[in-house]
């Protein structure tokens, strides 16, 4: 067999691959776990944080799975755009439509609608606009005036936001890195991945949120730039299983995973014996669900009274974030993500709009 074939490089011929179910699985899985916060106040009895032994839970453990692909489909975006205009045009398409509109609908339709205030009261208090904050990622609110106080997990609107302000702040990371030609130089984001791998390990006085979900992040960059040669190899990735399941249960899950979860990570992404490549064509729901999830399943929890069973929640509450996630796809996110594609001359714009004007005049 010619070795070529055997590398990461040569299964990402195509577009045959499949990001889209493990993103929606992932986005799924932070549901479920959420459902446990939310309804139970904790997450100490969610099952893989028994299993992990208080390592993490599902949703963190997707949260990972989020950054490593995402390190690794953000830099071949760079390394493929005609320009880091346009990168960032896209990235910038990608996020912040669907934020503000989930913002939006909290401020002016959730909170009014959950507030323990009346609506007076409700849009006199400065907090209330001050969630509007969100939709800049930072600094990141999570209350709103009387919302959601008297339920376990008390007053928390959206506690999955925080991740997408570390999101957009690695691909400014990998936009500088390719503008300075940095990206470029493997040596040296080899070292900056075990470097930033090591501080995630360490205790730190501050930033470790930072180092430790950008250790995650640039193992998908250095997956991606040396995709020529890494071995695309069934006994790696065995071997990969075995060390993670080691990690699970006896420590070290966090410190392997960049290497390990992140090689099972791309080994699924990339597998031909079942083809689930197609998952996807009817959108991408995995960032509908997971802006959308934490309120509905707080709005069902405020229903049962604050608290309820995790399970109960999560089955209530999944159809309708997936409707949601559907709704935001079609008519949000899709649409938004066309403007990528248009070039803006401002002036020229001004002056058709202005004649335009005259003429209806």
């Amino acid at each position: 067999m010619n070795s070529k074939k055997d590398m990461l490089v040569d299964r990402m011929e195509g577009r045959r691959n499949h990001f889209d179910i493990l993103r929606f699985v992932a986005a799924s899985l932070v549901v479920f776990t959420h459902a446990y916060a939310i309804s139970l106040g904790h997450e100490d009895t969610e099952p893989f944080m028994l299993l992990s032994h208080g390592q993490s839970t599902l949703g963190y453990f997707s949260v990972l799975v989020f950054f490593v692909t995402s390190g690794f489909l953000i830099t071949m975006s760079f390394d493929k755009s005609r320009s880091p205009g346009y990168f960032l045009k896209a990235r910038i398409l990608r996020i912040f439509p669907a934020l503000i509109i989930i913002v939006a609908l909290t401020v002016f339709i959730i909170g009014p609608l959950m507030t323990s205030m009346n609506l007076k009261e409700y849009f006199m208090q400065t907090e209330t606009y001050g969630y509007l904050r969100a939709s800049l990622l930072w600094p990141m609110p999570y209350e709103l005036p009387g919302v959601f106080e008297g339920n376990v997990n008390t007053g928390i609107v959206n506690g999955s936001l925080w991740t997408l302000a570390y999101e957009f702040l690695f691909y400014l990371v990998v936009a500088g890195l390719g503008i300075t030609g940095l990206l470029y130089k493997r040596v040296l984001m080899l070292l900056m991945f075990v470097i930033t791998v090591i501080l995630s390990n360490v205790p730190l006085p501050f930033g470790g949120n930072t180092v430790e979900l950008f250790s995650i992040f640039s193992s998908g960059m250095v997956f991606y730039l040396y995709r020529k040669e890494i071995p695309y190899h069934g006994g790696l990735a065995l071997l990969s299983l075995v060390v993670l399941a080691l990690t699970i249960e006896y420590g070290g899950m966090i410190a392997a995973f960049p290497i390990v979860g992140s090689y099972l990570t791309f080994y699924l992404a990339y597998g031909r014996r079942v083809n689930l490549s197609g998952f996807g064509k009817r959108g991408d729901f995995s960032y509908g669900i997971y802006i959308y999830g934490f309120p509905i399943q707080q709005i069902i929890s405020k229903q049962f009274g604050g608290s309820m069973d995790p399970y109960i929640n999560f089955l209530i509450a999944y159809p309708l974030v997936l409707l949601c996630a559907y709704v935001s796809w079609h008519f949000i996110e899709k649409r938004a993500l066309q403007w990528k594609h248009r070039r803006w001359n401002f002036s020229r714009e001004i002056k058709r709009r202005s004649a335009a004007l005259m003429h209806s005049k």
